[in-house]
Formats: structure tokens, C-alpha cells, sequence
């Protein structure tokens, strides 16, 4: 059963920061999910961060942002140092560039918009400056201490931001605001929408026009994101504990049989084998 963090209502408004230190024992965390964001920065690398069941590397000088729901397992090496900051969306109301970035996150698969951040080592003395002075003002009896952290967590994004924009310079703009609003129209509604037609009758254009900006961006049908989307958080929830009939009807499955079928058409296996290889 994989457990499910969250932040007590008090503590919403504000950021935690915890300390990665070297590792007497090589142990990992568990698999786990929250309800809430961590950013975690790696000033030395070492091991692997598994998030939403697909491994990224943790290298020195790099960010990792991890979003309400993955599921996601820290497997650092022994040397391996940094901190992770626990934080809720609603920090960054009136900051809309980062809100939308961090919402960007849990809207697409981790394979299409990488949580991993590396930055050059030329960098890093920046790095661990921003991070150890971020980590003073967190320890400090500073009553604006928790501005002054998220001012600090805002510029860490930016970064990440920044590093992103350098990565997908070159791509591909086209229909890129539609595709956008699709993904992100799937991310909330895919328990409830389940059909090609259902989207792009919501977002104003037909359905081949969809499948086909789908397609050209992604190499894949709409459809296929619809059921990828759909299998991920029934992976999720397997993991959790609840049976493969509470899965379906969480999903809004009114038949667990047609659930069951469709589950093991897309991923080899039944849900009930799934929930006891991961259990």
C-alpha cells in the first residue's frame, strides 16, 4: 500500500524545507504520493528518483519537481546532498508564469515534460548559495522569513524555467495552445471524459482536427492520451491499497468487468495482477 502525504491546513500558506545529509545506510524511501508539491535540489548527485514509475537520475546541480499525486520513490546514493521544499500551488496566485508552470507539471506524462532539471557546473556555486541562505532564513526567528523563502523557491523555479526554455527552443510552437489546453482539459476531466469527441467538443474544433494536432506533435491519437491518462491514476490508485473494483468505480466506471478488460488490453496484465506485483 502506498501512502498518501498531505500539509495540514495551517501550514498551506507556508513552505518546509528538509535536508537531504549524507546517508549512513543505503536505504531509499517508499513509493508514496502527496497532495501537495516538492522541489528537490540535488547539490550532489547520486542514485535514482523514480517518479510515476519512470526512473531520472539524480545528478549534482539539479532540480527535481514532483507533483500532487505521483507516485514517486527517493533511492539517494550515500554522499548524495541537498534539500526539498514542501510547498501548495496557492503560494504562486499572483505569480501566473510560475502557477502555470508548476500546473504544467501535473498535467503532462513525466515522459513528455521531464520533472528533472540539470543545470551546468558553472552554476553550482549559485546553486548552493541560493539553497544554504534559503535554508538560514527558514531556520531564523525572521517574522517575513516565509516571504522571504518563497522569493527564494520563486527564483529556483525560474530558473527551472529558464533552463526549460533553452531545451525547447527549437521546438515546434504550432498548435501548441490548443494541444495545451487539451492536455490540461484531460489532466482534471479524464474520469469523467472518455471520448475523443467529448474534448474537442469542449474545445471548439473537430475531432479529426484534434487527432491530427495530437498526432503531429506527439505521433500519437488523442485517444491513446486519453487512455494513458486513464491507466496512469488507476496505476496510481492500485497502489494505494483499494481494490481493483474501487479503482473502477473511482474512474467512474459503472462496470468493474469493462474496467478489468480495458486496464489488462492496455497494459499486458489485469489490474489484480498489477496491485500484487507493486504491493
Amino acid at each position: 500500500m502506498i501512502p498518501v502525504h498531505d500539509i495540514s491546513e495551517a501550514d498551506k500558506k507556508e513552505v518546509k524545507i528538509i535536508e537531504l545529509d549524507k546517508k549512513r545506510l543505503n536505504d531509499a524511501t517508499e513509493p508514496h504520493r502527496h497532495q501537495y508539491f516538492e522541489c528537490f535540489v540535488f547539490l550532489k548527485g547520486g542514485g535514482v528518483h523514480v517518479i510515476d514509475f519512470t526512473e531520472f537520475p539524480i545528478q549534482s546541480n539539479s532540480i527535481h519537481i514532483v507533483t500532487p499525486g505521483q507516485v514517486h520513490q527517493v533511492k539517494r546514493h550515500l554522499n548524495s546532498t541537498g534539500f526539498v521544499f514542501l510547498f501548495e500551488l496557492i503560494l504562486f496566485d499572483n505569480a501566473k508564469h510560475i502557477e502555470n508552470f508548476l500546473f504544467d507539471h501535473t498535467c503532462f506524462d513525466v515522459n513528455e515534460f521531464s520533472p528533472s532539471y540539470h543545470f551546468e557546473k558553472s552554476f553550482a556555486s549559485e546553486l548552493e548559495n541560493i539553497v544554504k541562505q534559503t535554508w538560514k532564513e527558514y531556520n531564523s526567528d525572521n517574522v517575513i522569513k516565509n516571504q522571504l523563502v518563497i522569493n527564494q523557491l520563486s527564483l529556483l523555479i525560474l530558473y527551472c524555467m529558464r533552463n526549460r526554455i533553452k531545451v525547447t527552443a527549437e521546438a515546434s510552437t504550432k498548435h501548441l495552445g490548443v494541444y495545451s489546453s487539451f492536455r490540461r482539459l484531460l489532466s482534471t476531466e479524464f474520469k469523467k471524459l472518455k471520448k475523443v469527441k467529448e474534448y474537442s467538443s469542449a474545445l471548439n474544433i473537430t475531432e479529426k482536427q484534434l487527432n491530427e494536432m495530437v498526432l503531429q506533435r506527439t505521433g500519437e491519437t488523442a485517444s491513446a492520451f486519453i487512455n494513458k491518462q486513464i491507466i496512469l491514476e488507476a496505476k496510481r490508485l492500485l497502489n494505494t491499497g483499494i481494490s481493483a473494483k474501487e479503482v473502477a468505480y473511482e474512474l467512474k466506471y459503472t462496470d468493474p468487468a469493462h474496467f478489468s478488460k480495458f486496464f489488462k488490453t492496455q497494459t499486458g496484465i489485469s489490474p489484480t495482477d498489477f496491485k500484487n506485483i507493486h504491493d
